[in-house]
């Protein structure tokens, strides 16, 4: 069966009938392709599915073989999913690399023991004087610059810096070594 694209070397968009024609002569072909290469039908029918959305897109292809033209769009999607595939593998060992491989973030004992270094915190912030836990405050939990804590208390930017560095050896005295 020759679809409409005798006319190929002249063709500019290929039409909804030639779409349906090529998808009936092509997807077994499209299927079996992408099953070899993947071993999953349904990633290998979202691949067809794919093939035939990229070509009913391209606005100005000019086809002297569809069957090449689809299959080389084919080959194309398997070399970006290869590609996508090797990123994910690439941060994967990253994050198996990393030092907490094998901590469990909801481990109840660690969550445990960030509560209570929570709960010294908030109290040792509470225990600051007035004028430091307020500029302390402002620079650590609010994120105001130095510059703009200065200007609302009328004190140098050196003063708050002092203001800041004695809250946090405090709460850092409060909280103890880390073990």
């Amino acid at each position: 069966m020759t679809v409409s694209f005798a006319r190929a070397a002249s063709m500019i968009t290929p039409s909804a009938d030639d779409l349906s024609d090529l998808d009936r002569r092509l997807r077994p072909a499209l299927l079996s392709f992408f099953m070899r290469r993947v071993g999953n039908r349904a990633e290998a029918e979202d691949l067809v599915q794919e093939v035939f959305v990229r070509i009913a897109r391209s606005a100005s292809t000019r086809m002297k073989s569809a069957d090449a033209y689809i299959f080389q769009v084919a080959a194309n999607l398997l070399r970006d999913r290869a590609r996508r595939e090797k990123v994910r593998a690439d941060y994967h060992d990253e994050v198996r690399l990393a030092g907490d491989v094998d901590v469990d973030p909801l481990d109840p004992y660690r969550i445990t023991v960030a509560r209570e270094e929570l709960t010294v915190l908030i109290s040792g912030i509470a225990d600051l004087p007035e004028k430091t836990r307020r500029i302390f405050t402002l620079y650590r939990l609010e994120n105001i610059d130095k510059r703009t804590i200065a200007d609302c208390f009328s004190l140098s930017v050196r003063s708050v810096e002092l203001h800041i560095q004695r809250a946090l050896e405090t709460l850092a005295e409060r909280l103890g070594p880390k073990p």
